[in-house]
């Protein structure tokens, strides 16, 4: 199994990042349309479209950090068979926050790991331009 750590340094407060990781309005406009419907607590179920996907909540404390376990319903075998998960931490840096990202149990050489290994930092560099600019990233190509 493989493991990939990102470490992201937002100009926000570890509140205004904990909303836009969990807000259903938000999320999609970060994630390039992704979404998830869960009530974000510990131990409930979290779906997700565009990829589909099913999961569970882990841990998740306002501000701080959340932990979620993620299969992608529609190609179940792209991660060998089993969930990954994702967990992001939010430490205060005064008027920055870092957030660490790592992302676990990714199945050695497997499809998913080659399609999330480079999308986190697209995806991320995206909830960044969110955060501080009010504006997602866009990344279609240019005719």
């Amino acid at each position: 199994m493989e493991s990939l750590h990102v470490d992201l340094y937002l100009r926000a407060s570890p509140d205004d990042v904990w909303a836009a990781l969990t807000d259903p309005q938000l999320v999609p406009r970060w994630r390039f349309g992704m979404s998830f419907q869960t009530d974000w607590q510990p131990g409930s179920p979290l779906s997700s479209r565009s990829p589909n996907g099913d999961g569970t909540v882990l841990q998740a404390v306002r501000g701080r950090g959340l932990v979620y376990e993620w299969s992608q319903t529609d190609q179940p075998q792209a991660n060998g068979g089993h969930p990954s998960t994702v967990s992001f931490e939010l430490t205060p840096m005064g008027e920055v926050t870092r957030l660490t990202v790592v992302h676990s149990d990714l199945e050695s050489e497997g499809a998913f790991l080659k399609v999330v290994a480079p999308g986190w930092p697209m995806i991320l560099s995206s909830l960044k331009s969110l955060i501080e600019t009010g504006e997602p990233l866009s990344f279609q190509a240019r005719s």
